[in-house]
């Protein structure tokens, strides 16, 4: 098959919240990126002033040896940690990975903004994003940030649900 559609995609916007969810939307990107050689930018948006429980979690199943100073660290030694591992991770597999962090109000708005200029500055081609499965009618509705993202971007939006 042949990629003439594709050959421009260089780098591709992964938004990561520490949920499963968003991390199967990397998987996505792996694939991606291995196919075309796309170097992959991990971007996840905190609330300095507000710990998040989720992410302590998840730091706690990946790292079992964070035990307890999961609990006293500050947001942005959460996130950071969180993506540390992950990059490691992602080492075996010789993709060229950035990681950026932003302190911002947990909105939606905030983190549309967040994600928008990031598109904008890191030149991005393509945005693989999860989206919260929902049940019955709610299902036809994404997530409330994915479809806004999905509205203001013009380059390709994967988004990836259950």
């Amino acid at each position: 098959m042949e990629n003439e559609q594709f050959q421009d995609i260089r780098r591709i916007l992964i938004p990561l919240d520490g949920s499963t969810l968003s991390e199967n939307a990397l998987k996505y990107g792996i694939s991606i990126a291995n196919k075309f050689g796309a170097e992959i930018v991990l971007v996840s948006v905190y609330a300095s002033k507000e710990p998040d429980s989720l992410l302590k979690k998840r730091l706690e199943e990946m790292d079992p040896n964070l035990g307890k100073e999961v609990e006293k660290m500050h947001p942005l030694y959460l996130i950071e940690n969180y993506h540390t591992i992950l990059k490691n991770a992602l080492a075996k597999k010789k993709i060229s990975i950035k990681s950026v962090l932003r302190d911002a109000n947990i909105s939606t708005d905030s983190v549309i903004n967040v994600l928008l200029d990031l598109v904008k500055k890191e030149n991005i081609d393509l945005v693989v994003i999860s989206s919260h499965g929902k049940s019955g009618f709610r299902k036809l509705k994404l997530g409330s940030v994915t479809e806004e993202l999905i509205k203001a971007l013009m380059i390709p939006v994967l988004c990836v649900k259950k």
